[in-house]
């Protein structure tokens, strides 16, 4: 629940804050996920709150350091998505839906790997925007961007494609968006 309110505080943060609250954020989080990701000693939940107090007061004067995740983050999951259209794996979006449907349809298997295609086409532009923005110098055309717009674009395309599934394939079963995120949640993304 922590990582899930440091994630959703930070894009406001790094839109209306200073760039060291925002820097420290950031580090908190990701101090948070590796913490949960690979330490099991009970005092590693004093790590992200430690990094987050570390990089704050080192307050470091390079703002650019903001300019990296939105362009990192979007280009590794283009890359998590693009990786599973190479010939012999199975696209990402059609292992989630195996999860749904058990085996897929001819039907199916050609619109999840159409669909892992938009969702990577759609990481990819928001990389090379995030970069172009960053390059400009318009910090604040930057910050709508990646901290609002980007998010919105991704949820947009993935309750637009729920709805439009439903419609487009009325004979299949469809979980809800919520259980659709478990199904992604518990999924691990780097099989196959």
């Amino acid at each position: 629940m922590l990582g899930l309110g440091l994630f959703v505080a930070y894009p406001a943060v790094a839109h209306f804050g200073r760039p060291a609250t925002a820097l420290a954020l950031l580090a908190t989080l990701a101090a948070y996920i590796v913490a949960s990701l690979c330490f099991r000693h009970p005092l590693r939940w004093l790590v992200p709150p430690a990094a987050g107090v570390a990089v704050f007061v080192a307050s470091p004067p390079v703002a650019w350091l903001l300019f990296v995740p939105p362009i990192v983050i979007n280009a590794m999951l283009a890359w998590l998505f693009g990786r599973t259209l190479v010939h012999g794996r199975v696209p990402l979006i059609a292992r989630f839906a195996e999860i749904e449907q058990g085996t897929l349809s001819a039907e199916l298997a050609i619109y999840t790997r159409t669909l892992t295609w938009l969702w990577t086409l759609l990481f990819i532009a928001a990389a090379l925007l995030s970069f172009a923005l960053a390059m400009s110098g318009h910090r604040d055309a930057w910050s709508l961007f990646t901290n609002f717009i980007n998010y919105l674009l991704v949820a947009a395309l993935f309750l637009g494609e729920f709805a439009y599934r439903r419609r487009r394939f009325p004979n299949y079963r469809h979980h809800s968006p919520l259980q659709l995120l478990r199904n992604v949640r518990g999924t691990n993304l780097f099989e196959r």
